[in-house]
């Protein structure tokens, strides 16, 4: 087994509200809570000593809200917290993206299954919130340049192909 380059070290709640909804109706599906759900991660880089791997506090919020006439049933709101290790080897770009996209990802997933069990405990079904995509919005990766000793592979165009197949293939002899 290899160990990942991020490894959450800890985690714990600061915070938790859940109100159960006293107006939904189960009789009716629920509706869609992706407009009423926020999910804000947050970062900081704690001190570490020359040489040494990366620790980064990754804080995550995850709150949704009843707007008037929503069929949702509960309203709630949970701030979780942890340490990420990131291996030394995880350096600028990479180490960001790794940071903003993967930090969050694992304490999303503790999250949900607090949001989970919490509401499952509540008079309504159990809330299982959506997943969602952290990587959307962070700037691209830069690419290394390419080495100028070493050209790129030149690909075939689908005329090209299609061409060099046929004249692949045997001919018919003719009478």
């Amino acid at each position: 087994m290899k160990l990942a380059p991020l490894q959450l070290a800890d985690y714990f709640l600061t915070d938790l509200t859940l109100q159960a909804n006293p107006d939904f109706d189960s009789s009716k599906p629920a509706d869609d809570p992706v407009e009423t759900l926020a999910v804000v991660p947050r970062y900081s880089q704690s001190e570490s000593e020359e040489g040494q791997d990366t620790r980064w506090l990754v804080i995550l919020e995850i709150s949704q809200t009843i707007p008037d006439g929503a069929n949702l049933p509960y309203a709630f709101s949970l701030r979780i917290q942890g340490t990420v290790i990131v291996s030394s080897h995880l350096v600028g770009n990479k180490l960001q993206r790794a940071i903003h996209a993967n930090g969050p990802a694992m304490l999303f997933g503790a999250a949900r299954e607090i949001i989970r069990a919490a509401t499952g405990r509540g008079p309504w079904p159990a809330v299982i919130i959506p997943s969602t995509n952290f990587l959307v919005g962070l700037p691209p990766l830069e690419m290394p340049p390419s080495d100028p000793k070493t050209p790129a592979p030149k690909k075939k165009s689908s005329a090209k192909k299609s061409a060099a197949k046929k004249s692949a293939r045997p001919k018919p002899k003719s009478k």
